[in-house]
């Protein structure tokens, strides 16, 4: 066991610190969610533009800088990582009949560490792919970062294309970027880690118990379906912090409609996770046809009813419709 405590001026040649207490001694700036105590979520230094580009002979990595976690051992940390000039290498040649994947990428080797490479270096490497009518970029050689991925096409199909590695590093307390929800879900959660998810462009928090934050489509009751004609499908947005905006437009599916007078009819269910904590009941417009009015409630348990103040019976499906323009509630 080792205990690293700095910064600590020595005395009589005491404490002295290794490379690795100093990794292990930056772990409380990391950002949470690698699942290891002294590893970081590793990543470029957030804010990194498009900073791999490729032609047909030659890839290029233009200065960045980057937060490496070769995961070697349990105890070795990350590592900071920098360029400050560009790094080149040639690309394989183009295969005759078939597109192929190949990929860019920094190797930490440290054998201080006990990582067994027998070196201590960090270069910026390159692997080809096979060619293939599917092609999949190859596996990720061992403590090794993705810079990105490169597609070559078959010969004469154009200028290969880049794909950076969406990862970003963050200090303690920062927002984490994410591609997308998989890459979310092997974050080890804790109540209060946020993340902003690219894919999705929302940002989701951990509660303790589930990820807030997202957006879902109510359950419509069989009888209506969503009235289209650039209205929202009736749907629920929740903010990381739990709050959501209701909205979305009903039309009956086929048939007729008749309704009672000051009687809920079911429409459909909000899902879990999003539903209020008490009763709602919001004032909609509706068709002419149905009144020009009614009431839309919403319980805890999801249910979403509709109540007309007037009876009305035997209207086409094609000239009813109930909407509700965004009402929010919390759930949390």
């Amino acid at each position: 066991m080792t205990i690293t405590c700095q910064p600590m001026d020595a005395s009589g040649g005491a404490p002295t610190y290794s490379a690795s207490n100093e990794r292990q001694a930056n772990a409380p700036l990391y950002g949470g969610g690698s699942g290891i105590p002294l590893k970081a979520v590793q990543g470029f230094r957030v804010g990194t533009g498009n900073v791999l580009t490729a032609t047909s002979t030659t890839w290029t990595l233009t200065p960045c800088s980057a937060v490496i976690s070769p995961a070697a051992a349990t105890a070795q940390g990350s590592y900071r990582w920098a360029s400050d000039a560009n790094v080149t290498g040639s690309v394989t040649a183009a295969d005759a009949t078939y597109a192929r994947k190949d990929i860019v990428y920094i190797q930490v080797n440290d054998s201080s560490s006990g990582d067994g490479s027998g070196a201590r270096t960090a270069e910026v490497l390159y692997l080809a792919g096979t060619p293939s009518a599917s092609p999949v970029a190859p596996a990720l050689p061992a403590r090794s970062f993705l810079v990105g991925t490169i597609t070559v096409p078959a010969t004469g199909g154009g200028s290969p294309s880049v794909v950076l590695n969406p990862a970003r590093f963050v200090t303690a307390g920062g927002i984490q970027p994410v591609a997308a929800q998989a890459d979310r879900d092997a974050l080890t959660e804790y109540e209060g880690l946020r993340v902003d998810q690219l894919d999705t462009d929302r940002q989701y928090r951990y509660n303790g118990s589930r990820w807030v934050g997202g957006r879902a489509l109510l359950t419509l009751d069989a009888l209506y379906l969503p009235l289209g004609a650039g209205y929202a499908a009736p749907q629920v947005t929740q903010n990381a912090d739990g709050d959501v905006i209701f909205e979305g437009a009903w039309q009956r599916a086929s048939g007729t409609l008749t309704m009672l007078a000051n009687t809920q009819y079911t429409l459909g269910t909000v899902p879990s996770g999003y539903r209020p904590m008490t009763n709602k009941m919001i004032i909609v417009p509706t068709s002419t046809a149905m009144g020009g009015w009614g009431r839309l409630y919403v319980n805890p348990a999801g249910a979403v009813t509709f109540e007309t103040p007037t009876a009305f019976s035997g209207v086409a499906a094609a000239s009813t419709f109930i909407i509700c323009d965004g009402t929010t509630w919390p759930t949390t």
